[in-house]
């Protein structure tokens, strides 16, 4: 049969082009504020105030003391590959600036209506572009401030179906203050200040030093500071202890010469530098800024500049791990060899830079169980033996295909061994409590070690889902609300997942724009309610779009929040229950947070460890 016949190859007007780049670069309202904001960074502000309304779907308002525009510079800046940023081929293999394609503005323009205000200090007369429906430009002259301010209005009015994609008002939100958030931890320099609905939501004065700006964007947990150079990359991390970390890299911000990005080498570079001390998949919160030269990174690989390629991804993996590794035991007091950046690259050298060194986390923040070691307790006059890790027991951060396997372990690490058929819990004789926190059991020639609140986690862990199979989670009703204060991406999952928090035991809902009112919590809790409330929105907040259901993921936390506590003295009767139940539950090896339990040591040994045998 004859072929359809096909409409001729054309030219796209621009007006449609247009649309088609919005749909590549402008999302979500979070991605207007993010183009513009950089936009205001590349012209050399040193104060953004960012004002919304409606969550940015009705209004984002940019505002900026930069350099400002000329009038002719303005009529074209609302022309698609228009730029300051980029005058040759070669400065696209050096790209030192957010942005360079040209493209921001107009695709905004394409689906809102945007009016730009600009003058340079040095003139006497601002400029006014207007732009809407698709239509040219309007230019006129205007008074104006110096600097730039941008207003988009009625964001994707020209295309509904993409409103209707949006999330909740407090979701988008959140991701706006995500944007302000990481945009202020790159120029610490700057002042930012962002307003929605005429309230002040965040505010971050210009700062001299970087880790001023860290710990006014991320107050909690304590960070320690790292920072090194090798092989002419720098990097300064500020990173927080392994009690700390979270599945996913949601709370691990990377950014590569000021532009934050998601790099898998490097997230598997900062997970290795932790020695084994992570659950499978998981990540410590904080901020690792990189810094290279321009043209040894092309971040001219993804459509919102997401993601980079590094010139040599060995390189770059192998030298972050070496100078967080180093950083650390600095951190620690040892002395540790420096490490050449790769065995292909012979003559790499180790050149801390100025202020690393500090203890982990900062000893100023006197938080009850904040201080940690890398290492596992040890004296010299009695070292436990060193079993090898059993094969295929935690799954570890994959490493990057084309990078080197990490060096071996400085220090020694636990012997987990996988649970043996013929082991009964229950006839186990408990021997007694160390530290608060770890059982001594004996039986069988066997001596096991068990982490009271690992262990007790799990066995809690799968009462609940049981209680889950049958309709939901018990709940307990409080005398009184009680007013728990939460992040906007927190509350806004407490708004969305009301459903999920509900078979989790949990009766909360948004109470003004930056706390939940807290009426009923599971009955299992022994904690503190509102911080179980904390920690289960955050792991529904990360676990969207996963295998396993939006509850199932909140069931950890519940868990956890159960359990006997470490550093909680036990009686006989309930380490007798504990043993007991771990018999009767599916219990495995390890906590529902991927932590060993349990470990175990053979009398021979132990024997062998004394010169019996």
């Amino acid at each position: 049969m004859p072929a359809e016949p096909r409409a001729p190859i054309r030219v796209l007007p621009p007006d449609l082009a247009n649309q088609i780049a919005a749909g590549e670069v402008v999302e979500r309202p979070a991605s207007a504020v993010k183009e513009l904001v950089e936009n205001a960074l590349d012209a050399g502000a040193t104060q953004v105030d960012v004002v919304l309304r409606g969550s940015g779907s009705e209004e984002i308002l940019v505002r900026d003391d930069g350099c400002g525009l000329a009038r002719d510079e303005a009529a074209l800046a609302l022309l698609r590959h228009a730029t300051s940023k980029l005058s040759s081929e070669e400065d696209l293999r050096r790209i030192d600036t957010f942005g360079f394609r040209g493209e921001a503005l107009p695709a905004i323009a394409a689906v809102s209506r945007l009016r730009l205000l600009t003058r340079r200090p040095q003139d006497d007369e601002g400029t006014e572009v207007l732009a809407e429906e698709g239509a040219d430009p309007v230019v006129r002259p205007a008074g104006a401030p110096p600097g730039t301010s941008v207003s988009v209005r009625d964001l994707f009015y020209r295309t509904p179906a993409r409103r209707k994609f949006l999330k909740s008002p407090r979701t988008e939100l959140a991701a706006c203050v995500k944007v302000v958030e990481w945009l202020a931890l790159s120029h610490p320099e700057v002042g930012f200040s962002l307003h929605h609905d005429g309230r002040a939501i965040r505010r971050f004065l210009p700062c001299t030093r970087i880790g001023d700006r860290v710990r006014a964007v991320l107050p909690e947990p304590p960070l320690a500071e790292l920072s090194g150079a090798l092989e002419g990359l720098s990097v300064l991390a500020f990173l927080a202890g392994p009690e700390h970390a979270q599945k996913g890299v949601r709370h691990l911000e990377l950014l590569v010469n000021g532009r934050r990005v998601n790099d898998r080498a490097v997230v598997a570079a900062v997970a290795a530098s932790y020695e084994g001390m992570l659950p499978g998949g998981a990540l410590p919160p904080g901020v690792v800024y990189l810094t290279l030269d321009p043209a040894a990174v092309d971040v001219n690989v993804h459509p919102r500049k997401e993601e980079v390629r590094f010139a040599n991804p060995r390189q770059i993996y192998s030298a972050v791990l070496h100078i967080l590794r180093d950083g650390m035991a600095r951190a620690r007091g040892e002395d540790r060899p420096a490490v050449p950046a790769a065995p292909s690259e012979p003559g790499g050298t180790f050149a801390p830079a100025t202020g690393a060194g500090r203890p982990w986390p900062p000893s100023a923040s006197g938080a009850p169980g904040s201080q940690w070691s890398l290492t596992p307790p040890s004296s010299p006059a009695l070292q436990l033996p060193v079993f090898p890790l059993a094969p295929g027991r935690f799954p570890a951060c994959p490493e990057p295909a084309e990078g080197p396997a990490p060096p071996a372990h400085p220090w020694p690490t636990a012997s987990y061994r996988p649970r043996a058929t013929s082991l009964s819990f229950a006839s186990l004789v408990p021997a007694g409590q160390v530290f608060l926190t770890y059982l001594v059991c004996e039986g069988n020639d066997l001596v096991v070690l068990i982490d009271q609140h690992a262990a007790h986690e799990r066995v809690v862990y799968e009462d609940l889902r049981a209680s889950l199979r049958d309709g939901g989670l018990p709940s307990q009703t409080l005398l009184e609300p009680l007013a728990v204060p939460l992040r906007a991406d927190l509350l806004a999952v407490v708004e969305d997942e009301a459903e999920a928090l509900g078979l989790l035991g949990f009766d909360a809902e948004a109470f003004g724009p930056d706390r939940a009112l807290l009426r009923a919590h599971p009955v299992t809790l022994k904690g503190d309610p509102a911080e179980a409330l904390r920690e289960t929105a955050a792991s529904l907040l990360h676990g969207r779009g996963g295998e396993r259901t939006v509850v199932e993921r909140g069931l950890a936390t519940v868990a956890c929040h159960s359990a006997i506590r470490a550093g909680k003295r036990v009686s006989d009767a309930e380490v007798h229950a504990l043993l007991a139940r771990m018999d009767q539950v599916d219990f495995g090896d390890h906590c529902p947070h991927g932590r060993p339990a349990w470990a175990v040591l053979t009398r021979a040994e132990l024997e062998k460890m004394f010169g019996r045998r």
